[in-house]
């Protein structure tokens, strides 16, 4: 993948499986295996909390008693972040850090949606459009990860035979009905430049 070539990467034990994480300062990028594929991206200027949002409802993740910080460096060995109700600073060993976000000590905000993957499929809940008819109209399973780990599924249907521009949402995950309106805006940006990519092939 692209993101890759821009990066240093290493190979490295995570939760007690292989990911690749980058060496470079600036950010931390933590890439998990094909089995269960997801990221987490930490850039400068982004927030990191405690606690885990792939457990926590989004009402726990708000909870008080969890810290968040703002990380304000990434050098090659060590993380700086400031507690956002003390201004409090604190220093993390880099490596540790990429443990805690991947093993959920830690979360990253969402913020970012950059990898997005787009399934083409001919039957959903029963329904079925049989091959080489008029009738035949596409769904597709659109999966999105964001940059906190997690990943959000929406399926797109057809409302005019074999036709991509016409696709529209008829199922999603509840989590993205939680969306502010500019995280959504990111999310539909990043779905509507997937499918795009994808219709050239059909």
């Amino acid at each position: 993948m692209s993101e890759h070539t821009k990066k240093t990467m290493e190979t490295r034990t995570v939760d007690g499986v292989e990911a690749l994480v980058n060496t470079d300062p600036g950010e931390i990028f933590i890439d998990l295996p094909a089995s269960n594929p997801r990221y987490i991206r930490v850039q400068e200027g982004d927030r990191i909390q405690e606690g885990d949002t792939g457990t926590r409802t989004t009402a726990e993740m708000a909870g008080p008693l969890l810290t968040h910080w703002v990380i304000e460096s990434i050098t090659e060995e060590t993380v700086t972040g400031r507690d956002t109700e003390t201004n409090e600073t604190r220093e993390w060993d880099r490596e540790q850090l990429i443990q805690r976000l991947g093993t959920g000590g830690l979360s990253a905000e969402l913020t970012t949606f950059d990898r997005v993957s787009v399934t083409e499929i001919e039957e959903w809940g029963g329904r079925h459009s049989p091959e080489g008819t008029e009738e035949e109209k596409p769904y597709v399973v659109v999966v999105t990860y964001g940059n906190n780990g997690g990943k959000f599924t929406q399926l797109y249907a057809a409302t005019e035979t074999d036709d991509w521009d016409s696709l529209e949402v008829v199922q999603q995950d509840s989590h993205i009905e939680e969306f502010s309106d500019e995280l959504r805006k990111r999310l539909d940006d990043a779905v509507r430049e997937a499918l795009e990519a994808e219709q050239r092939f059909h």
